[in-house]
C-alpha cells in the first residue's frame, strides 16, 4: 500500500447511455466515499508513455526497485478485431488487435527500461482472454490466442466469465496445452497444443463439492525482486471474478462452483500477504468499472462494481495494502483512485493497455511515497500511428491461424442484397436495435418454427440478448456472406430453448431491460415476431416502461394467453439479469444458435431472398405528452 493520500432518447442521454458510452471531457472530480475514502477520476490525454512526465523520476528513486505493470483485459480472442476506442478526450478508430497490442506493449516496456536499467516488468491480464472470439481464434478453441499471449509474455492472469463458456475444464486444457478431450474440426485437431505459461490467480471461486479452488489454481501469487544492494522486496497478486456468474453463463458451466464475495476475499488474502511481509499488492479483477464525463457538467465520475467492491474493502479493512486494481468485464475505459488504490480498465479486445509504474522501497517493502503512477494508453492502428511497427512474432501466429481456418471461414453460405455490411451492437440506434440483431432473431424464429413443426409445436416470437450478438454481419464486395462472418456474429454455440410464456411474462421481461439501466453493462433484448411501444416512467429504478406489445399483425398480445418463445439457454438461466425467463417452462428445443443462424442465411439465399437490413422499427418510443 502506497501511504498517500449508445445514445438514447436525446433528452435522457446523460441518464441512460452513461453505462455504455465513454464520454469525453477534461475536468477531474473527487467524490467522497463514506467518510474517509475518496474516488478521484482521472482522464488520460497522452497517447504514449514517453508523453507522460509524472513517472519519469528514476534518479529520485535510484535506491528503490523500479516496477512496471502492463495490463490488459477482455481480449476475447481478438487477434485481428479492431474497434473505436473512446477514452480521455479522444476517439481512436480501428484500435486494437493482438498484433498492434504486442507492439505497443513492447514499446511501453522499452520506454520504461530506458529510464530504469534494473527495472522489472509484469505483464498481467484480468480475464476473458478467450470466448466470444472471432473465427481465427474460436475455430482453434482459442489456442491461437493463447499462443499470441505467450508470445507477448503474459505470465499472470485471472478468470473471466468467458473462461467458463465451454466449461472451466476446457479452458484449463488450452491454458496448459493439453490435447483435445473430444473431436473438433480438423484445423483444431492439427493445431499445436502448447502450455501458455500463464499462471491463474483466483481467490473467490471454489468447488461446490469440496470448497477448494479448482484445477489447483492459487488465490494469490508472490513475486520476489532484488534491489541493487541485494535486499529483496515482494509483490503480491490476487485474482477475483464477479459473483454475478449465474447471470453470465449456462447452468452447467457455473453451477459446479461457488463464487465468494469479492471484497471479503480480497481482504482475506491481503491480510495473509501482509503477514508474509508483502505490502505491494495488485488485484486482477474481472469486475466492471467506467470513467465517464457528464456532457452537461463536464465532471468526470468513475462508477461500477469495482468501485463498490473497493469501498467495501475499505470498510472491512481501512488499512488494506491494495495498491493497484485492474478491472475488466464492462469493456470500458477507467482510470481513478479509490482511497490509495489505483483503479484501471483498458477497454476491450486490445484497444488499450494499462501502464502502472512505481518504485519499491527495500526498507518499507512497499511503494515509495507518491512513486506509483498509472495510465491507460490507446493501441492505435498503423494508419493512425505508423511509427509503431506491427509485431512480427504475433503477426506470424495470426497469419498461421488465418491460414489454418481459411477453408472453413471462407466458405460462402449466402448472398446479401447489397455489399454493405449490417450494423452490429456498436452501432445501435437510440432504442438499442441493430440490423444484425434483428436478423439473428428472425433466424432463430424461423429455425425454431422448423424444429417445432417436428415436435408438433408452434412458435410465436423470438428474443435474444443484445450482448450475444457479438458483431455486425460482414458482407463481401461481391455481396457474399461467408461462414466466418456468420460465426463472428454468433460464436457461443448456445442451445435454443422453446419456452412457454404468458403475455404478462412477456411484458415483465421486456420491462426488465429498463430496470437494468446503469447496472454496469447495458442489457437489452432483441426481438422477432413482435413489436412494442414504451414511454417514460416516473421511477428512477426503471426510467422507461413498456405500454403495448403486439404481433407483426398489429394485434396486441393477451396478458393471460400463453405464447411459445424461442430464447437461448443463457437467457433461460436468467442471464444478463433477465430473471423472468427462469420462471418459464421449456416445451421444446430448436438447435444451436450458431448453426441456426448459418442455416437461415443459406435457406434464404436458396429461396431467392438475399439478406437485407431490417428497418429497425421493432421498438417504438411514445412520448408521455401524446
Amino acid at each position: 500500500m502506497q501511504k498517500h493520500s449508445h445514445k438514447f432518447l436525446k433528452m435522457s442521454v446523460a441518464l441512460i447511455v452513461a453505462s455504455t458510452l465513454l464520454a469525453v471531457g477534461s475536468p477531474i472530480q473527487a467524490t467522497p466515499v463514506n467518510a474517509q475514502v475518496k474516488v478521484t477520476s482521472h482522464l488520460d490525454t497522452n497517447e504514449k508513455p514517453e508523453q507522460s512526465s509524472d513517472w519519469a523520476k528514476a534518479k529520485k528513486y535510484r535506491h528503490d526497485i523500479p516496477v512496471q505493470l502492463l495490463g490488459i483485459n477482455d481480449l476475447h480472442g481478438g487477434l485481428e478485431r479492431t474497434g473505436n476506442a473512446w477514452f480521455g478526450n479522444s476517439e481512436y478508430a480501428n484500435a486494437g488487435g493482438a498484433i498492434r497490442l504486442a507492439s505497443y506493449l513492447k514499446h511501453a516496456q522499452s520506454v520504461f527500461d530506458k529510464a530504469n536499467k534494473k527495472g522489472h516488468t509484469f505483464r498481467v491480464e484480468a480475464g476473458d482472454m478467450v470466448g466470444a472470439s472471432p473465427s481465427d481464434s474460436s475455430l482453434l478453441q482459442d489456442e491461437s490466442t493463447m499462443h499470441a499471449l505467450k508470445a507477448m509474455r503474459f505470465k499472470i492472469g485471472t478468470l473471466g466469465n468467458h473462461e467458463f463458456d465451454e466449461g472451466l475444464g476446457e479452458f484449463h486444457r488450452i491454458l496448459i496445452g493439453g490435447k483435445p478431450t473430444k473431436k473438433y474440426n480438423s484445423a483444431e485437431m492439427a493445431y499445436p497444443h502448447e502450455n501458455s505459461g500463464i499462471k491463474i490467480v483466483i481467490s473467490n471461486v471454489v468447488n461446490r463439492s469440496n470448497g477448494k479452488i479448482p484445477y489447483n489454481f492459487k488465490p494469490y501469487m508472490i513475486k520476489t525482486l532484488k534491489a541493487k544492494n541485494g535486499k529483496k522486496v515482494r509483490v503480491g497478486f490476487i485474482g477475483i471474478l464477479t459473483t454475478t456468474m449465474p447471470t453470465l453463463t449456462t447452468y452447467k458451466n457455473y453451477h459446479p462452483y461457488r463464487y465468494l464475495d469479492e471484497a471479503t476475499s480480497i481482504a482475506k488474502y491481503d491480510r495473509i500477504l501482509r503477514r508474509k511481509g508483502v505490502k505491494a499488492i495488485v488485484v486482477l479483477a474481472h469486475t466492471g468499472v467506467a470513467t465517464q464525463v457528464n456532457p452537461q457538467t463536464h465532471q468526470a465520475t468513475t462508477t461500477g462494481p469495482s468501485v463498490d467492491i473497493l469501498k467495501k474493502l475499505y470498510r472491512i479493512d481501512p488499512k488494506n495494502s491494495v495498491d493497484v486494481y485492474l478491472g475488466a468485464h464492462s469493456h470500458q475505459y477507467a482510470d481513478a483512485t479509490v482511497g490509495h488504490t489505483r483503479l484501471l480498465q483498458a477497454i476491450y479486445s486490445g484497444e488499450a493497455y494499462d501502464d502502472a509504474i512505481g518504485y519499491l522501497n527495500p526498507k518499507t517493502h512497499d511503494f515509495a511515497k507518491k512513486s506509483l503512477v498509472a495510465h491507460v494508453y490507446p493501441v492505435m492502428s498503423a494508419k493512425q500511428d505508423p511509427t509503431i511497427k506491427d509485431n512480427a512474432k504475433v503477426s506470424a501466429i495470426v497469419k498461421d491461424a488465418d491460414r489454418r481456418t481459411a477453408p472453413i471461414v471462407n466458405q460462402k453460405i449466402g448472398q446479401a442484397a447489397t455489399a454493405k455490411s449490417l450494423t452490429g451492437r456498436d452501432k445501435n440506434n437510440q432504442y438499442f436495435e441493430n440490423e444484425t440483431g434483428d436478423l439473428v432473431c428472425d433466424a432463430q424464429l424461423a429455425g425454431a418454427r422448423q424444429a417445432a413443426a417436428k415436435q408438433k409445436l408452434h412458435v410465436d416470437f423470438a428474443m435474444t440478448n443484445g450482448g450475444g450478438v457479438r458483431a455486425g454481419l460482414a458482407v463481401q464486395p461481391d455481396k457474399s456472406i461467408t461462414w466466418g462472418a456468420a460465426q463472428d456474429v454468433q460464436p457461443f454455440g448456445n442451445i435454443l430453448d422453446i419456452v412457454s410464456m404468458t403475455g404478462q411474462q412477456i411484458y415483465d421481461v421486456l420491462n426488465q431491460q429498463y430496470k437494468n439501466f446503469g447496472a454496469g453493462h447495458q442489457t437489452y433484448l432483441l426481438v422477432s415476431g413482435l413489436k412494442y411501444d414504451f414511454t417514460t416512467n416516473n421511477d428512477k429504478a426503471q426510467p422507461y416502461k413498456v405500454i403495448k406489445v403486439y404481433g407483426n399483425d398489429g394485434k396486441p398480445i393477451d396478458l393471460s394467453k400463453k405464447y411459445n418463445v424461442v430464447i437461448n439457454e443463457f437467457l433461460k438461466g436468467g442471464g444478463d439479469y433477465f430473471t423472468e425467463f427462469r420462471n418459464t417452462k421449456q416445451v421444446g428445443t430448436a438447435g444451436v444458435d450458431t448453426d441456426v443462424f448459418i442455416k437461415y442465411i443459406e435457406d434464404q439465399t436458396k429461396a431467392g431472398k438475399p439478406i437485407t437490413a431490417s428497418k429497425l422499427d421493432r421498438k417504438h418510443f411514445v412520448s408521455s405528452n401524446n
